[in-house]
């Protein structure tokens, strides 16, 4: 059989071999685009192991493995940052609050309205007005004086020091600076030994207004410097200053002040010694007599009492002492003094 008998076989095949083509045409277009998108693992060619390298292989052991985040302590410090803000936003509210709530007490604050009405202009207020007669403010050292911390008070001013004192007061002997030497030494500024030095710088002046401020100072404090100090510059004193300073010494004849003289009988210095026996006697005999000392104003001050005749019985022993002193003077002296004491003494047996 020729090509001629077989057209209807061969075109069959060719036609069967066009539509196979066809159809491999067509459905190689989607296996191709779902072969590129597909993942490409590659493995490495591994190289023969040997024996030893075969011991330590992990084989198809799993190994746990932990992710550590290089990032977290910056993550973490951003996280406390965020949170501080956010706790302190709140303060800003709260101080307009407190803000809102002072002008708002404010607001309800009462409001006063003031009319001033002219008055006298030519009438103004003296210091008769504000303090009356005889209690003037010292204002330099009252305020020191009422003031509860001495300490503080010296550190309010210029404290001057003791020499500064006594510069001022031979400088300037007045009674001005003598008031404030009293008042520095009431308030402890100066010590009593300077104070008493420059009260015998005064005495031993030759002017009778000096003498007479020294004579101010000591009668600032009653006690056994003032009284010896006097007792034994008293012959250096002008004769007008003697009859101040003598009424001054008799003042220590009441019985509120006779230790004092009992503690001036002890002095080593005859003058002050000899002194103090004459007031003594002065004192009793007054006390003998009915005689108190009222007519002095500063008699009336607490540490002074009725002159009485059995106070002056403690000097009996201290006179029987001075009898027997080397100092005929003083023994003379003591010997009359104790002989009237003792007089007295047995009369009011």
């Amino acid at each position: 059989m020729g090509f001629n008998d077989r057209k209807l076989e061969t075109a069959i095949l060719g036609l069967a071999i066009l539509l196979v083509g066809g159809l491999g045409y067509v459905l190689k277009t989607p296996v191709q685009a779902v072969l590129s998108e597909a993942e490409v693992v590659y493995e490495m060619p591994r190289p023969k192991k040997s024996f030893l390298a075969s011991l330590f292989d992990l084989g198809d052991r799993e190994v746990s493995r932990k992710y550590v985040n290089p990032f977290a302590k910056k993550e973490a410090a951003k996280t406390a940052d965020a949170k501080k803000n956010d706790k302190a936003a709140p303060a800003k509210p709260v101080a307009q609050k407190k803000q809102d709530t002072k002008k708002t007490a404010e607001a309800r604050k009462p409001k006063v309205d003031v009319q001033v009405v002219g008055g006298n202009d030519t009438k103004t207020l003296g210091g008769d007005e504000i303090f009356p007669e005889g209690q003037r403010y010292n204002q330099n050292y009252s305020d020191t004086a009422n003031n509860s911390n001495p300490a503080q008070a010296k550190e309010d001013k210029n404290v001057m020091g003791g020499d500064q004192w006594r510069a001022l007061l031979m400088a300037q002997p007045t009674k001005e600076n003598v008031a404030k030497l009293m008042a520095a030494f009431s308030n402890n500024e100066i010590d009593e030994q300077m104070y008493y030095t420059i009260v015998t710088d005064l005495f031993r002046n030759n002017k009778s207004e000096v003498q007479a401020l020294g004579l101010v100072a000591v009668k600032g404090a009653y006690n056994v410097k003032s009284f010896s100090i006097t007792a034994q510059y008293y012959d250096q004193l002008t004769p007008e200053v003697q009859t101040q300073a003598h009424a001054y010494l008799l003042t220590y004849a009441v019985s509120g002040r006779l230790p004092i003289l009992a503690s001036a009988l002890q002095s080593s210095n005859a003058e002050v010694v000899m002194t103090a026996v004459e007031v003594v006697k002065h004192g009793h005999q007054q006390a003998k007599d009915g005689v108190n000392p009222g007519s002095d104003p500063r008699n009336s001050r607490g540490d002074v009492v009725v002159n009485g005749v059995a106070g002056y019985a403690k000097f009996i022993p201290i006179f029987q002492q001075l009898s027997q002193s080397q100092d005929a003077t003083i023994a003379g002296l003591a010997s009359s003094a104790l002989s009237q004491i003792q007089t007295t003494a047995v009369a009011a047996l």
